[in-house]
């Protein structure tokens, strides 16, 4: 008789088993349960805990895992752990006895793996050392279940991904209740005036959440043991994007602070006058519902108030008092500048920002942002005029505001000193002021976020980014070598690829741009056709990068066309990706490769395996008769989604094609490039603070040589092996005591 296999939980710490096309490691787990009034500011006036500054949620979610972890009030409720050595789940609780063999594990330099392990590393750090003496828990001696689960394309969410596996064991549901009864402050009442429950105050509802803290931990080891590790050199990167977000970055608080006193004089008076236009029907811009009703009353009809809708009714003809209230709402709808009330919420008491990247947040690897989320802070200002005096200011006052010349000024594009100048009257914190100096106070304010991330004190920022990236990866996987040799060479791609779809000899756009000074006229359409032909587009695609400005339907199609057989290798990668995938669905467990990108079936996954040896991640794939022609397949997937113009937002079927399946590659390829080079930084003494897709930022000592630059660049620019004769750069750095673009 073949015995049984061993549980789970009967499975000690090291032990290997088959996960996916890998492997997974039992590893000892840890779970932290806590109460913080971190983020709930109690209101004098109504009785009642209200949202930090500029929120409109409370709570850990407003101001970040570190300032959280900081709040001295803020405590351990219970530590659930397994160290996988035989003795089984333990619960410890402040005042018990229990916690020793875990604090011991640690001092020996043991693994122990959380789902979400900055948390569980904060908490441990500041509570658990602090005020128990606990060991430091040092960063490298943690793995993340979360992590996993988001390189396996799954969600973060531990309860979403327990449902997705199919897990045995599930997250209790019942924990939401819990956590808001015992992990937070609640609003006293008129038979009630506590402000917060203990768990001694209901030993029953006290149990239920205990027994939740062990319950977490046995669903996150099972979903952990489901998906494969990280590989190792993914490991690695991980271990760096860790310390990224441990370590964090300066905020300018004084700045920040003067931003928002000014943007909130802005909107009381933006506020005032749309009370005005609208003859107090709408009181704020925020107040959409009632905004769209008051439209309607002008025969301006819209769904919605987003971006996109605004701009589609600005560019038509309006009345100027629908004009001006679209223009408030515009204004004050700016989700750029509520990022300041981000920075001054999530900032810790030693003026750093932290926890800012979560790791793989998309199906190719990139990062994504939280809290403030740098990956779209706004690139720039408006345009600027410089005067001889050498100050900037707006480009619509009569004379300098700063010296009072009228003497024609040259304009300028926004740029870091025009942001150092514009600090300067913000401190001010008068919108009057600022308005006579720079106009647009909240467009003048978004323009300097960037600025708000700067270099702690005795310290200098370094940025570099790579040219064009994900250009130079799509032509050097397809084998494109025309394109690639632009790169190689003078990197002009845009006049080149002008030059290869209209017949202009290359040196004919040299020479204009020589003898005018400007731009030969079809360089735009090279320059467009570069950025969006790359993955298939069709007319929709063009038209996103501005081509129905210069060209109608017909002549956009003809472009495209053009484009096409002028980059035939690109065009066969989408095919041949495709192609490859398809087969792959059809025939599990065989692998079908071109030019280094392999894609293979393994237990209903598909694979796309990378250069690098990374791999992307497609959950059930699905093949079904393609609706543009029924006679071929198209292929389809389970992942998790985000996005609503894609679908519903959670786990969802999605349809791919070759061309999305090529853009999947090349990002994904793109930031494995990017990883490498963090890892590599980090080696060299140049610790990361920022990176956002092409771009790394490090801080170092103003004491470090002056060529840290050109160092920086250097280490940027070294490619992993298989990529080692790809012309990808990195120039243009700069060194500055704030961040910029």
């Amino acid at each position: 008789m073949i015995p049984k296999p061993p549980r789970l939980s009967e499975l000690s710490s090291g032990a290997i088993l088959v996960a996916g096309a890998g492997h997974s490691t039992i590893i000892p787990d840890f779970d932290f349960e806590t109460y913080s009034p971190a983020g709930f500011i109690w209101n004098v006036t109504t009785n009642r805990f209200d949202p930090p500054r500029g929120a409109t949620k409370r709570g850990l979610s407003t101001v970040g895992a570190a300032v959280y972890a900081e709040h001295p009030e803020t405590e351990i409720l219970s530590c659930a752990y397994d160290l996988k050595d035989g003795r089984g789940r333990q619960l410890w609780q402040p005042g018990n006895n229990g916690i020793e063999p875990l604090l011991e594990h640690v001092r020996m330099g043991g693994i122990l793996e959380a789902w979400n392990s900055m948390f569980e590393y904060l908490i441990w750090n500041n509570v658990g050392f602090k005020r128990y003496g606990w060991p430091i828990l040092p960063l490298n001696q943690l793995r993340c279940a979360m992590s996993k689960a988001r390189s396996f394309g799954l969600p973060g969410s531990l309860a979403a991904a327990g449902d997705i596996l199919g897990c045995d064991a599930r997250k209790d549901r019942e924990g939401k209740r819990l956590l808001d009864k015992f992990s937070i402050p609640r609003n006293p009442t008129k038979k009630d005036l506590r402000r917060r429950i203990l768990l001694k105050d209901d030993a029953i509802d006290a149990a239920k959440l205990l027994a939740y803290n062990e319950r977490d931990i046995e669903v996150e080891a099972e979903i952990s043991s489901k998906i494969p590790d990280l590989i190792p050199q993914e490991l690695e990167f991980w271990l760096c994007d860790q310390a990224i977000n441990a370590r964090g970055v300066a905020v300018d608080t004084a700045s920040v602070s003067n931003c928002i006193e000014i943007i909130e004089q802005a909107y009381a008076r933006y506020n005032d006058e749309l009370t005005r236009i609208t003859n107090g029907e709408v009181k704020k811009a925020s107040e959409v519902a009632r905004l769209i009703r008051w439209l309607a009353s002008k025969k301006v009809y819209t769904e919605n108030l987003d971006e996109e809708a605004l701009d589609f009714l600005l560019s038509g003809d309006l009345p100027e008092d629908v004009r001006r209230a679209l223009i408030i709402r515009k204004t004050v709808g700016s989700a750029a500048v509520k990022k300041l009330y981000a920075m001054i919420n999530t900032t810790t008491k030693k003026g750093r920002i932290h926890d800012l990247f979560v790791y793989h947040s998309a199906r190719t690897g990139r990062a994504a942002g939280m809290g403030v989320q740098p990956q779209n802070l706004p690139n720039s200002g408006e345009m600027v005029s410089l005067c001889n005096c050498g100050r900037y200011s707006a480009i619509n006052t009569k004379g300098c505001p700063w010296c009072g010349s009228i003497a024609t000024r040259d304009q300028k594009e926004w740029n870091p000193i025009a942001v150092e100048h514009a600090l300067e009257v913000i401190t001010a914190r008068n919108l009057d002021c600022l308005e006579y100096f720079f106009g647009n106070a909240v467009a003048t304010i978004s323009g300097c976020l960037r600025g708000m991330f700067i270099a702690s004190p005795g310290h200098d920022l370094i940025c570099s980014d790579y040219s064009a990236i994900e250009a130079v990866v799509l032509a050097a996987i397809a084998g494109e070598d025309w394109q690639t040799e632009v790169f190689r060479t003078h990197g002009k791609i845009y006049e080149m690829t002008a030059s290869r779809l209209t017949g202009i000899p290359f040196e004919e756009f040299e020479l204009y741009k020589g003898t005018s000074g400007q731009h030969h006229p079809k360089r735009k359409l090279g320059k467009v056709a570069s950025l969006a032909s790359g993955y298939g587009s069709w007319l929709g695609g063009w038209k996103a990068f501005g081509a129905d400005k210069f060209l109608n339907d017909e002549e956009i199609k003809i472009a495209i066309l053009a484009w096409r057989d002028a980059s035939p290798n690109i065009v066969n990668l989408w095919h041949r990706l495709e192609e490859c995938a398809i087969n792959a669905v059809l025939n599990p467990g065989i692998h079908f490769s071109h030019r280094g990108i392999t894609y293979f079936v393994n237990q209903n996954v598909l694979y796309c395996q990378l250069l690098s040896g990374r791999r992307i991640v497609y959950h059930d794939p699905q093949l079904y008769p393609s609706e543009r022609n029924p006679s071929k397949s198209q292929l389809s997937f389970e992942g998790w989604n985000t996005n609503p113009k894609y679908g519903a937002i959670g786990w969802v079927r999605l349809s791919t094609y070759g061309g999305k399946l090529t853009e999947n590659v090349v990002q994904a390829t793109a930031r494995d490039i990017l990883a490498h080079a963090i890892v590599n930084l980090e080696k060299a003494g140049y610790p990361v603070v920022l990176h956002v897709h092409d771009e790394i930022v490090v801080e170092i000592s103003e004491s470090a040589c002056r060529n840290s630059i050109s160092e920086v660049e250097k280490i940027m620019s070294t490619m992993p092996t298989w990529a080692k004769n790809w012309p990808i750069r990195a120039q243009g750095g700069w060194r500055a005591k704030r961040y910029a673009k």
